[in-house]
């Protein structure tokens, strides 16, 4: 007889997921390798994965046994391969379109931009532009090169009715919270809509700096693969303690917080679920998931700064990877609630409405975009007001297209590599205000190659080589200096320190005394003969190739865009 692990909070048994989930990547072409396993102690297991062909396409998994661990990274694969969200940071391109009129989905809407008020409705433009502040161009893709705004279609659950959201609203403040898959799409939707919870919970907590209340030790030892992997991190050195984060039985949201009292830090991980035992368990998985014991990263002493525990860019750690800093007062015992052993449980139906009903009565609604082009159920779910990872006002300030204009700055560049051509792409950095230490290749969309120097490319160095093509020695070697705070690529430090001993005898204005025999002598012939050619205005930018042809040559790059290519195909077929 065939082994059938059911668990809960999962409509199918475990075998039968992973069977399915690994039959359909086959058949859709993808090669799953299973990167790395760690299971530092008992009950608590984690688990990457990546596509052999294409590894940017890659997952974690965890769980409390290997086989929950396999289908929690196999389930987080099909969330992201099936809602666009591994290819939300790239440049897809016209070739990504080349033989379908859609970007995303064959559902999708493309708004001119004189009508992007069409979109949404009068309340939730009230949500996302309060001020009236917002342009169409806020609305443009990343992804593309259009000049039209893409719209994917949601579900509003209080009403049915679907309403469209512009992509570039879930790049800019979502992110992956609220995507979800799963067996069936309601038992997805309990996954996603309590993702959603468990993280706004932790805002809350963190901004208001509360102290949640530890779960009694007689409620601890109804889970016995709690309790073991308990023991275990304590007996290496880890203490742990466990609290109830529902806020007074409100919320289905628990906490687990590590400590490792060899450093004086601590880990504050949560997790959520409607039955306490599965959230329970997600919170202590989540804890120490791509983590061993001898490699507690992440880790962090308590501060007592509640403004700097409660700044927006903390908070964003938070959701990224756990890692932000979290108030002394929630590591001690003066409860601003009293421990409930709430139970929210029921059919997967009912957890959800359960779920929903809690959201409408925080004021805020739930919209939903469903996916099963691959096969497997899969949701991105969106509560304004609830589910945002970034502030608002990141859709003004920090609006991810930027790098779109950055990225038509350094294709117009590569057309002509004038002067006047550098002081355009001078004048667009310093209209975008990027920060120094911000990779190029991130910004425009750009999947380098491992071994491209693209890959620690930042715009410190970017604005430094445009200075120095324009022949602003001063500036340039003003910001050489910045760069070398984050420069790591040994090749190029020496690059740059070459060059920079060039730039001071230019400025030193006695080139006479340093021969170029003297440079070679010290940096080697052909590296000096490189520098001077930058200085002279003979080659520019490190050699590096900007515009279409960064992207054309890097292999990575152009791996990604065949496996979107084929993609579209499966998601034009499935319709």
């Amino acid at each position: 007889m065939v082994e059938q692990t059911y668990i809960k909070g999962k409509d199918a048994c475990l075998e039968d997921s992973i069977l399915k989930m690994h039959q359909l990547l086959e058949k859709a072409g993808f090669e799953i390798e299973e990167a790395s396993w760690l299971n530092p102690v008992p009950n608590i297991y984690s688990l990457h994965i990546r596509d052999k062909n294409c590894p940017a396409l890659f997952t974690n998994g965890k769980g409390a046994s290997r086989k929950a661990c396999l289908a929690s990274a196999l389930g987080e694969f099909f969330e992201r391969l099936e809602t666009n969200y591994f290819f939300s940071d790239f440049f897809l391109g016209s070739q990504a379109i080349k033989t379908h009129d859609w970007l995303y989905f064959p559902n999708e809407k493309a708004i001119e931009p004189k009508k992007f008020k069409d979109v949404l409705t009068p309340s939730l433009w009230q949500f996302y532009d309060p001020y009236g502040e917002m342009a169409a161009t806020d609305f443009l893709s990343l992804n593309d090169s259009a000049n039209t705004i893409r719209c994917l279609p949601m579900r509003q659950v209080s009403t049915g009715k679907t309403i469209y959201f512009p992509m570039n609203l879930f790049s800019n403040l979502y992110a992956s919270n609220g995507l979800c898959a799963g067996n069936t799409h309601v038992e997805a939707q309990v996954q996603g809509l309590s993702e959603v919870f468990e993280r706004w919970v932790k805002r809350k907590i963190l901004i208001d700096s509360l102290c949640i209340p530890e779960v009694p030790e007689h409620v601890v030892l109804k889970y016995p693969q709690v309790v073991e992997a308990r023991k275990k991190l304590i007996e290496q050195g880890v203490e742990v303690s466990i609290r109830d984060a529902s806020l007074g039985g409100k919320y289905p949201v628990m906490n687990v917080t590590l400590f490792d009292q060899s450093s004086g830090q601590c880990f504050a991980s949560f997790g959520a679920h409607p039955i306490f035992e599965v959230a329970l368990e997600r919170t202590l998985t989540e804890s120490l998931q791509g983590r061993s014991l001898s490699n507690l990263d992440g880790f962090q002493t308590p501060i007592f700064d509640e403004q700097l525990v409660a700044d927006d860019e903390n908070i964003e750690n938070h959701f990224i990877d756990s890692s932000g800093l979290i108030h002394a007062k929630f590591i001690s015992d003066q409860y601003d609630y009293e421990f409930c052993e709430w139970d929210f449980s029921g059919t997967t139906q009912e957890q959800f409405d359960f779920l929903v009903k809690a959201i409408h009565q925080e004021g805020s609604d739930v919209y939903v975009g469903e996916y099963e082009h691959f096969g497997v159920p899969a949701s991105r779910i969106v509560v304004p007001g609830m589910s945002e990872v970034f502030p608002l006002q990141e859709l003004v300030d920090n609006n991810q297209n930027r790098g779109r204009e950055l990225r038509e700055a350094l294709d117009n560049l590569a057309d002509n590599f004038s002067t006047q051509q550098f002081e355009k792409t001078l004048d667009a950095l310093s209209e975008l205000a990027f920060s120094d230490h911000q990779g190029v290749a991130n910004l425009i969309g750009l999947l380098p190659d491992g071994d491209s120097y693209w890959k620690k490319f930042k715009i410190v160095e970017l604005e430094m080589w445009c200075l120095l093509a324009v022949k602003d020695y001063e500036q340039a070697q003003e910001r050489l200096q910045d760069c070398f705070y984050f420069v790591d690529d040994e090749d190029m430090k020496v690059l740059y320190k070459a060059l920079s001993f060039a730039l001071e005898i230019v400025l030193s204005d006695e080139m006479e005394f340093y021969s170029f025999e003297m440079q070679k002598k010290l940096f080697g012939a052909e590296l000096v003969d490189r520098v001077w050619r930058y200085i002279e205005g003979e080659a520019y930018l490190a050699d590096l190739p900007i515009g279409n042809k960064a992207f054309e040559l890097s292999k990575s790059h152009q791996v990604l865009l065949n496996v979107y290519r084929g993609i579209q195909d499966v998601k034009q077929k499935a319709i």
